[in-house]
C-alpha cells in the first residue's frame, strides 16, 4: 500500500532539485489556498523552494527538519492567507499551517521514499507543543483508522489550545468515523447532535469584544470565535453588528450548519440542548427565523466589554503576570468609547456585561465608561457588572453615585471558599480584603441598592472539593446566584498543567469525585448556575430539559 501511495505522489511531484517542477507541483497543490495580500506568486514561489529545501534537510539531518519546516508554515500562516473552504478565519486558526504542513510532508515522504507517518512522528517528537504537527500526525493516523490514538493526540492539541477550531473539527471527523465502524460510545461530546432544525438566538442578541478590540457575536468569544469587526477601528458600531462576517455566522444558524460554532465549549451544544427552530415563539426571534434575517435593524440586546485586560491579578486560569494596557493602548480605548461604544450603550434596551477580560477598576478605560453612565442618557441599559472585588471599597463606591442605579447584576469571581485556596488562585489577592468588600456589597444587596448579587468559581483541580462549602459561603452572604464556570485553556497553561488542573476531563483522575458532587442537590437546587457542567452529566444531556433563555428574549439580554 506504501510503495502504491508513494508512487501515486511521485507521479505529481518534480525530480529532486527541479525548480521550474516544483513550482507547478506548488501551483496545483495549493490551488484551494486565497491570498488576500496578493502574494499569491511570491508565496508559492517560498513553497516550492522550500519543498526542495526540506528533502534537503531530512537528507542531511532529521533533527534540522521538524523546527525548520514549521517555522516556515508559521511563517506563511501570516493572516493574510485562507483556505477557499473557509469564508472566515478563528482567532486560533491553524488550518493553513495544517495544509502546508501536510502537504510539504507528502511531498518530501513520495521524493525520499520515506514514510510520511515517521515524518509526523518526528514532528511531534522534537516539537511536542505544535498543533499543526500534532493535527498532521493524528490525521494520518485516522486515515490508517487508528481512531483512539488519532482521538487522543487531538485532544492532546485542545489541551494546548482549546479555542483551536481545526482541532475541533478533526476531533469530529474522528469521532464520527470510529462511530461508522465501532458503534457509538456515547461521547458528550456534541459532536454526534444534529443541528439542521435548531437556532440559537445569541449571534442575534449578542456583541462581545475580546483581545486587542476583536468583536464577536456570541456571550463568548471562544464558542463563535470569528471575529465579526473590531470595535477599536470601525467607524461605527453598525459596521460590526452588521459586517459580512457577522451576517455570514447568522446564515450559518438558519441554515442549521453552525460552521462557525465550538462542539467542544458551547455549553448549549455541547449539552444537547439548543431549541427547535419550530419551538421558538418569541415575536422578534420568530421574524428572524421566518424572515431569514441576517441583517438586522436592532441593536444588540446584550454588549460584552472584554477588550481591555487590565488587571490587579495574575490568576492561573487566566494568564500567567500582570496585565496592565499602555498609553497608546488608552487613547485607542478613550476613541472607541466615544464613537462606537457609549453611543451604542444607549440604545441598548438590555445588558451590558463589564468586563470578562480583566478587572472593571483596575482599568482606566472600563472606568472611565463607568462613571459615564447615568439613567437619563442610558434609559434601557443595566449593566452585568464582573468584578473580583478586591478594589471595591465603600470609599471606590462613593465615587460612583450613579453606579448602582445601573446595575443589574453584580458578580464577584472567587474562585474558592478558603482563604488557603483563594490567595493561590487569585494571586495576589488577599482574603481578608474580599471579605471586608463583600460584606460592603452584602449590605448594600440588603439594602435594596443592588437588584442582584452573585458569586462565582472557576472549576478546577484546587478547588473543586469546595463546591458546597462555596454554595455555603454564598448563602451567607445573601447573594441571589452562584455560578460555576469550566476551566478552560485559552493559552495561559502548557498541556501538563491544564491536564492536572482540568478535572471536568473524564481523562482526570478525579473526575469522578466531581460528578458526585455536581450532582450534590445543593449544586443542583435554586439559586444555582451550573450550566457549563451541564455536558458532564449523562443524564442532563439525555433529559428533555430546556433553557427558558434560548426560547425567548428577556429584557435585559
Amino acid at each position: 500500500m506504501l510503495s502504491r501511495y508513494a508512487s501515486a505522489i511521485r507521479t505529481r511531484l518534480p525530480r529532486v532539485g527541479n525548480a521550474r517542477r516544483a513550482m507547478r507541483w506548488a501551483n496545483r497543490a495549493f490551488g484551494d489556498f486565497i491570498f488576500t495580500d496578493g502574494r499569491r506568486k511570491q508565496t508559492i514561489a517560498a513553497i516550492a523552494d522550500h519543498a526542495n529545501t526540506q528533502i534537503t534537510f531530512v537528507r542531511k539531518s532529521d533533527r534540522a527538519f521538524a523546527p525548520a519546516l514549521l517555522n516556515f508554515c508559521s511563517s506563511v500562516d501570516s493572516g493574510q492567507v485562507r483556505l477557499a473552504s473557509s469564508k472566515l478565519r478563528s482567532y486560533e486558526d491553524i488550518s493553513v499551517a495544517v495544509a502546508i504542513v501536510r502537504r510539504l510532508i507528502d511531498y518530501v515522504a513520495a521524493a525520499l521514499l520515506r514514510d510520511a507517518a515517521s515524518l509526523t512522528e518526528l514532528l511531534v517528537e522534537q516539537c511536542p507543543d505544535s498543533r499543526p504537527a500534532i493535527l498532521v500526525r493524528a490525521e494520518l493516523l485516522l486515515e490508517e483508522s487508528r481512531f483512539d490514538e488519532a482521538i487522543a493526540l487531538i485532544q492532546r492539541a485542545l489541551r494546548i489550545q482549546a479555542v483551536c477550531q481545526t482541532s475541533q473539527q478533526l476531533l469530529g471527523r474522528a469521532l464520527q468515523a470510529r462511530r461508522a465502524i465501532q458503534g457509538d460510545r456515547g461521547e458528550l461530546d456534541g459532536m454526534n447532535y444534529d443541528l439542521t432544525d435548531k437556532f440559537c438566538h445569541l449571534p442575534f442578541t449578542h456583541l462581545s469584544t475580546g483581545y486587542k478590540g476583536d468583536a464577536f457575536v456570541c456571550c463568548c468569544p471562544a464558542w463563535v470565535p470569528f471575529p465579526v469587526g473590531n470595535v477599536l477601528s470601525a467607524p461605527s458600531a453598525e459596521a460590526v453588528w452588521n459586517s459580512d462576517a457577522a451576517v455570514e455566522v447568522r446564515r450559518s444558524i438558519h441554515d442549521g450548519d453552525f460552521k462557525y460554532c465550538s462542539r467542544t465549549l458551547c455549553s448549549y451544544i455541547a449539552a444537547q440542548k439548543l431549541p427547535l427552530k419550530s419551538d421558538i415563539t418569541d415575536p422578534t426571534l420568530r421574524g428572524y427565523i421566518d424572515q431569514r434575517k441576517t441583517v438586522l435593524d436592532d441593536v444588540p440586546q446584550m454588549v460584552q466589554l472584554n477588550h481591555d485586560a487590565t488587571c490587579n491579578l495574575a490568576c492561573p486560569s487566566c494568564r500567567t503576570e500582570i496585565i496592565a494596557t499602555n498609553a497608546e493602548e488608552q487613547d485607542m480605548f478613550a476613541a472607541a468609547s466615544q464613537r462606537v461604544i457609549l453611543p451604542l450603550l444607549k440604545k441598548v434596551n438590555g445588558q451590558s456585561y463589564i468586563s470578562g477580560g480583566g478587572e472593571a477598576f483596575s482599568s482606566k478605560h472600563f472606568r472611565s465608561i463607568l462613571a459615564a453612565l447615568n439613567r437619563d442618557e442610558y434609559p434601557g441599559l443595566y449593566i452585568y457588572l464582573i468584578t473580583n472585588g478586591l478594589l471595591l471599597t465603600s470609599q471606590r463606591w462613593a465615587e460612583y453615585p450613579n453606579l448602582p442605579e445601573m446595575i443589574d447584576i453584580l458578580s464577584v469571581s472567587i474562585d474558592a471558599a478558603r482563604a488557603e485556596t483563594y490567595e493561590r488562585l487569585r494571586r495576589p489577592g488577599k482574603w481578608p480584603v474580599l471579605m471586608r468588600n463583600l460584606e460592603v456589597m452584602a449590605e448594600m444587596r440588603r439594602a435594596q441598592k443592588l437588584r442582584k448579587f452573585q458569586i462565582n468559581m472557576v472549576v478546577q483541580q484546587d478547588n473543586f472539593r469546595e463546591m458546597l462549602d462555596f454554595v455555603a459561603l454564598g448563602k451567607g452572604l445573601g447573594v441571589d446566584e452562584i455560578w460555576f464556570q469550566r476551566l478552560t485553556n485559552y493559552g495561559a497553561y502548557d498541556e501538563r498543567t491544564f491536564a492536572k488542573a482540568d478535572v471536568t476531563s473524564v481523562s482526570h483522575p478525579d473526575h469522578a469525585e466531581l460528578l458526585k458532587i455536581i450532582r450534590n442537590p445543593l449544586i443542583q437546587g435554586p439559586g444555582i448556575n451550573a450550566q457549563m457542567l451541564m455536558p458532564l452529566l449523562p443524564e442532563i444531556v439525555a433529559s428533555d430539559l430546556r433553557l427558558p433563555d434560548l426560547y425567548s428574549l428577556s429584557p435585559r439580554g
